[in-house]
């Protein structure tokens, strides 16, 4: 298979030449920020609202990248061009934008130059979240809190994600397959490591304030597709007990796109995933993006177990 090519620093070049110093502020200190689409049909999806929601986070850090936005932009879908020719017909891909601060001297400590620039993309593993359609998610709220906003705005997409991390490891001492359920520090939802959390409440698709959470654009976009479905939209505090007597919940990010929710600490909120209104949402993202997120993923499990998996989704997404 051909090497994918990489953007480093205003070259393009093959992945395995991809090469950033052991100094670099990115390595050694976290300091730095990213952000990710992915495509649909090859194609890349809100790559624009992507890169202004980087250069906000760029310009909340004092980071200078060097490029302006549509440098950025031009350069992005420059390294997904160069890719596609390598891309399987069913193979999508995440796309990413990561900048630091840059190296860091070998005398003192501070950054010597200019800042270190890399877009790549990482093909999707469709196989990692493709069960979770019609399993649903295991949630498990743990002891490690997000980041308050006093600390380090969420808003911003930091490259440090130990906050993260440490989530996973105590959800996944709980159940292998859990992810976390963050609270902020005054026991309201915030978000998992890498999803913003939706949950169903008398009808209302509720979500938790922007203040504790990062403005996603998936989010951003389900909120339109509320709108034209005619599905209320809140914004406020949530905490467990509302998740645990939620209607329906679900997950969203810029891969799997809209993850229902099987259960959160044990609690299920619906026996069979995805709830109505999760239902109708990924029906409205499908028609949005031009193909059927839920068959495009169950496409990547081999034989008679993905062929299961697809009958027993069309007789959901049926119902």
């Amino acid at each position: 298979m051909s090497e994918k090519i990489i953007y480093l620093n205003g070259a393009f070049v093959p992945e395995s030449e991809a090469k950033v110093s052991v100094l670099d502020s990115g390595f050694n200190a976290g300091d730095g920020v990213y952000d990710v689409t992915r495509t649909f049909a090859h194609r890349p999806f809100r790559l624009r609202d992507h890169t202004k929601r980087l250069f906000r986070s760029l310009r909340y850090t004092r980071i200078d990248c060097g490029l302006s936005l549509d440098e950025m932009e031009r350069a992005t879908l420059e390294v997904l061009e160069r890719n596609k020719a390598i891309l399987a017909a069913d193979e999508e891909v995440a796309i990413w934008q990561v900048v630091s601060r840059g190296p860091r001297s070998s005398r003192g400590n501070h950054a010597t130059g200019k800042a270190t620039v890399a877009i790549y993309c990482i093909s999707i593993g469709f196989e990692e979240f493709a069960r979770d359609y019609l399993d649903g998610v295991k949630l498990v709220i743990p002891s490690t809190r997000r980041i308050p906003p006093q600390c380090l705005e969420p808003k911003a997409k930091i490259n440090n994600k130990m906050n993260h991390n440490m989530a996973i490891f105590e959800a996944r001492q709980v159940d292998p397959h859990a992810i976390p359920l963050m609270l902020d520090l005054d026991g309201n939802i915030s978000e998992s490591n890498a999803h913003n959390f939706f949950l169903v409440l008398d009808g209302k698709l509720c979500t938790p304030s922007s203040k504790n959470v990062l403005d996603g654009i998936t989010k951003q976009a389900l909120y339109e597709l509320a709108a034209n479905l005619e599905i209320e939209v809140v914004e406020g505090d949530f905490t467990p007990y509302d998740a645990y007597n939620c209607d329906e919940a679900f997950l969203a990010s810029t891969s799997p796109t809209i993850l229902p929710v099987q259960s959160i600490n044990g609690v299920k909120p619906i026996e069979e995933v995805p709830g109505p209104i999760t239902k109708r949402l990924i029906q409205g993202w499908n028609k949005l993006v031009g193909l059927d997120i839920v068959e495009q993923a169950l496409g990547h499990i081999d034989g008679a177990d993905g062929q299961r998996l697809l009958t027993e989704w069309r007789r959901r997404s049926m119902t």
